[in-house]
């Protein structure tokens, strides 16, 4: 009986530990990004799978026309920018996944145009990401997911579509930050203001 007993412990104890650990690793991904620590987010952030995903939602602005628009210029433009979007891409998703990036992008909720504009904008470094997340839970049993408001927005008046959202995945016995979703007029360098 003792011996069940201390397995059905031990299998609450794992289930348990199993449950927190993400919540540990968001609050270590807060540390990291805010310390600038690059060892602790090279054990926290899959860099590869961070700037793939930023890339695919940088190509979806530039390859989808307006939909409003019936003019042929316009499909024209979007054709020559997806022809192009690589050259205006990659350097872009290339600093956001850098441990100076990541901690902008986390902090405005903004990609810029021209990434050397992040020198010239301040953001107040004690009001992080981490001071406004809204949600967090398991999206499947190996996907965590925290959605976070944005920053000077009141909390509960935007829709869950105009908040960002990060995503975890179980890699191996670790979780690691994999994707940043954020609103797509953010993605446009805007804002979300409601």
């Amino acid at each position: 009986m003792i011996r069940v007993l201390t397995g059905v412990g031990f299998a609450v104890l794992l289930l348990l530990s199993y449950a927190a650990y993400p919540y540990v690793t968001v609050w270590q991904l807060n540390q990291a990004v805010t310390n600038q620590d690059v060892e602790a987010l090279a054990a926290l952030v899959d860099w590869e799978s961070l700037a793939d995903g930023l890339s695919a939602d940088l190509e979806g602005l530039f390859d989808a026309p307006d939909p409003e628009s019936n003019d042929p210029m316009d499909e024209l433009a979007a054709g020559l920018l997806g022809l192009f979007s690589d050259f205006l891409i990659d350097p872009i998703v290339a600093f956001y996944a850098t441990p100076e990036g990541l901690e902008y992008l986390l902090n405005t909720q903004m990609i810029l145009d021209d990434p050397g504009e992040v020198l010239e904008v301040d953001f107040p470094s004690e009001d992080t990401w981490y001071d406004h997340i809204a949600f967090a839970f398991f999206a499947a049993p190996a996907t965590f997911h925290v959605t976070v408001n944005a920053p000077g927005i009141e909390p509960g008046s935007l829709t869950d579509e105009d908040l960002m959202v990060l995503e975890f995945r179980m890699q191996g016995f670790k979780w690691q930050l994999t994707r940043v979703h954020l609103p797509f007029e953010d993605l446009a360098g805007e804002p979300a203001q409601k």
